[in-house]
């Protein structure tokens, strides 16, 4: 479909007719979105196809076409089960005028975080004003947060594509996230001591395993306390709760910071001759076992970086043969069309090499030699 503009919108002829608008060449059909029936002014357009999302999300903000003032297109983010659309938004009294919203929507009845709705969009609206340099602002429709809200973007060039725009918003957006989350979740939990983390795929079961051993760890050191591990948007969460209300939680937590630095600081010495309890044993075994998984981690990595620094110079040699057997081919060829001859009589009679048992004549350059020497005297 080369030749086709990214978005374009087909204006209704007369009264019976309806408005299209094409992505790439493909009508928007009930299937793939839909475009308002009639008017040819305000138009709003939404996409719920991906790729087509996709596709239209490489034009510029110039390109969009002047009659569409609301354009949303599918666009989940990794990193936040709240958001899957994309709005582009002309502001109605000064036409020129877009910004860019990231749409915030959920299941009122699937909700299960132990914070509400409306505590969610209040430590959303106070981190983004954090963020008033980066040109961003949290906007609620209304009193009523089940009637919509989102994070306004406007801090871009019309020359700019509404992906770029989108990739450079995206990482304020998830910084934003993951504050308020974790200002709710630490707010929810405030008689525990709560810590994030985000652990390579690889690691994150030998990790959390550790992060579980914590208690035993501030049992030897006369704290009794609970652990439990959450996830949320691609992190860990580890809250210790100290079954007496008298245990400061900052005691904890220096007690975490001392426990996630043996790994390094004991993975070095020798134990062989000491004296060493059974509790003691254990956490050693412990630290080992985490140890020993982040090695065999490394190991797997670097194999797997080995193997395709392999394949790379495999590709190399076997591109280099290739163009090598091209190279040859060609100066065959050439060899076989340029062979030696000498036209004479205008191209009625060309001399060529004579070639015989064991020997071969240079005809024409002969001929050549002694033309040459008869012009010369």
């Amino acid at each position: 479909m080369e030749g086709f503009p990214l978005l374009e919108i087909e204006l209704a002829v007369d009264e019976n007719a309806k408005n299209n608008c094409k992505v790439d060449g493909v009508t928007i059909t009930k299937e793939l979105g839909y475009i308002t029936a009639k008017g040819n002014k305000d138009l709003w357009v939404s996409i719920y196809d991906y790729h087509l999302s996709q596709k239209a999300s490489e034009t510029s903000f110039k390109e969009i076409p002047k009659e569409i003032t609301l354009l949303a297109l599918f666009y989940p983010l990794e990193f936040n089960g709240f958001i899957d659309e994309i709005e582009i938004a002309r502001d109605r009294v000064n036409y020129e005028n877009v910004e860019l919203r990231f749409n915030f929507s959920w299941d009122f009845e699937k909700w299960k975080k132990p914070y509400s709705i409306e505590e969610f969009a209040e430590a959303m609206e106070y981190t983004a004003s954090q963020y008033k340099n980066q040109y961003v602002r949290w906007v609620q429709q209304d009193e009523v947060i089940s009637n919509g809200c989102h994070i306004s973007c406007n801090n871009f060039s019309e020359d700019e594509t509404i992906t770029s725009v989108i990739e450079k918003y995206i990482p304020i957006i998830e910084e934003i996230y993951q504050s308020a989350n974790k200002s709710l979740v630490e707010r929810s939990r405030k008689e525990s001591m709560v810590s994030f983390f985000q652990f390579p795929e690889q690691v994150r079961v030998p990790c959390e395993q550790y992060l579980i051993y914590f208690v035993e760890f501030l049992k030897d050191i006369g704290i009794q306390a609970t652990a439990d591990i959450g996830h949320e948007a691609g992190k860990v969460i580890f809250a210790v709760t100290p079954e007496s209300s008298e245990i400061a939680l900052t005691k904890i937590r220096e007690a975490l910071n001392v426990y996630l630095q043996l790994p390094i600081n004991l993975s070095n010495m020798n134990f062989v001759n000491m004296t060493i309890g059974p509790r003691e044993q254990q956490l050693l075994a412990n630290i080992h076992h985490l140890n020993g998984q982040l090695m065999l981690s490394n190991a797997l990595v670097q194999a797997q970086r080995e193997i395709i620094e392999n394949q790379r110079i495999t590709i190399d040699q076997q591109h280099r043969v290739i163009d090598s057997s091209i190279l040859q081919q060609s100066i065959l060829k050439d060899s076989n069309l340029e062979e030696d001859n000498e036209e004479l009589l205008a191209g009625t009679v060309s001399l060529t090499k004579y070639k015989g048992n064991g020997f071969e004549i240079n005809t024409p350059g002969i001929y050549r030699w002694i033309k040459e020497k008869l012009l010369n005297q």
